[in-house]
């Protein structure tokens, strides 16, 4: 008897969750690899094919112990569910070079399904983009890896309508006298990440974006001495995380309101006085950039950099002028250094010293680490040097 009941109660669990609508499945489903929504169908009649109705796909290679399982499983996929249903979010992940052939007929039923999120951390190899994904008006939001502009057709981006981009583990190299200006065919862009980045061969890297909102740079190298022109009067947002300081072209962003500024130098080059007073020089005219900003957040490499180098500080205004919150985050350890009071006042004086500073102690362990402790991108090519801040 205590078994009966326990298989109505067992069953009528079953049905409960059987009888969700086919919306709240799909956005159950898509919290897992399709690999494993397509192994549902052996549940019960419904999920049998629930999963052909996905708008939201996601395939990584990890999950399979062949490339060519992975593959022909995705081509199953693709070819088996309901040619009606457009594609929401589409993910395809696969850490060694892709196939042409089979990145091509991704690519292709993607397109003609109207994907608006689609994310492709993969390795392009010799692969370039064909011309009617980059035309593809469904596409708002498209993550990338290993990217080189060569991927594209005349190196340009050209999505009309996409507006949040995220591109990581690239290279940039152009040779030209001219601005490089990738993203000036995305009218309607938002949000901008960079990340793992290192470019050369051109004087100016510029991003043109009237309608960008959020712009962040993470790992980034740009090298023979280039510039970055940031073209963005709708800008609020602004994070410069795990970089060596950068040379900005003076330009105005009034609208920015929120700057977090997490700058990485190697120890080894404060060795000398000229390589502190290049650093802190970079870093001034990067503030000088930032002036607008309201709210801003200053890690501990970056206030380490102002300490030590007084002498520049003291010809140099202080920048912030609508301050109204800062945050340091500082670090407690036995060679930590002090906010010391030609710092506070480079940093505060502009704002009248009305802006509230916060400051935010981590207490640091001496363990040993890496020469490399941020992951900067190990190109073969890169010069860590500060030539390129002159």
């Amino acid at each position: 008897m205590p078994i009966r009941r326990n298989k109505r109660v067992q069953k009528c669990k079953d049905d409960r969750f059987s009888n969700l609508p086919d919306d709240i499945l799909h956005q159950i489903l898509s919290f897992n690899d399709t690999k494993y929504a397509v192994q549902t169908c052996l549940l019960s009649k419904r999920f049998k094919n629930l999963w052909k109705t996905l708008p939201d796909l996601s395939f990584d290679s990890m999950n399979f112990n062949r490339v060519f399982c992975f593959k022909r499983f995705v081509l199953d996929v693709l070819t088996h569910r309901d040619p009606s249903v457009d594609i929401g979010k589409f993910s395809l992940t696969r850490r060694d070079r892709i196939d042409k052939s089979f990145m091509t007929k991704v690519i292709d039923y993607v397109v003609s399904h109207n994907v608006k999120d689609l994310s492709l951390p993969v390795d392009w190899g010799e692969f370039r983009l064909p011309q009617r994904l980059i035309e593809c008006e469904s596409i708002n939001s498209l993550l990338m890896e290993t990217f080189r502009p060569e991927i594209l057709p005349g190196h340009w981006f050209g999505f009309v309508g996409l507006q949040d981009l995220h591109l990581s583990r690239m290279q940039f190299h152009y040779e030209s006298q001219q601005p490089f200006d990738p993203f000036s065919s995305c009218p309607n862009l938002r949000s901008l990440y960079l990340g793992d980045c290192y470019l050369s061969g051109f004087s100016v890297f510029r991003i043109t974006g009237h309608q960008l909102i959020n712009f962040s740079l993470s790992n980034f190298i740009i090298a023979n001495r280039g510039r970055i022109e940031l073209l963005a009067p709708m800008l609020t947002s602004f994070s410069f995380e795990n970089s060596i300081p950068q040379c900005f072209a003076l330009v105005d962003l009034p609208a920015l309101s929120n700057v977090n500024v997490q700058v990485f130098l190697p120890h080894q080059f404060f060795r000398s006085n000229p390589t502190k007073q290049k650093a802190a020089d970079a870093l001034t005219n990067m503030f000088r950039v930032l002036r607008h900003a309201r709210f801003v957040t200053l890690s501990y490499d970056t206030i380490e950099i102002l300490a030590k180098a007084p002498n520049r500080l003291q010809h140099q205004p202080s920048p912030f002028m609508e301050l109204e919150k800062m945050k340091l985050k500082m670090q407690l350890e036995e060679n930590s250094i002090a906010i010391s009071p030609h710092v506070t006042a480079y940093l505060l004086s502009a704002s009248g010293y009305h802006a509230t500073l916060e400051v935010e102690v981590e207490r640091v362990k001496t363990t040993f680490s890496s020469p490399d402790p941020v992951g900067i991108p190990s190109f073969s090519t890169v010069d860590l040097t500060l030539d390129f801040w002159e």
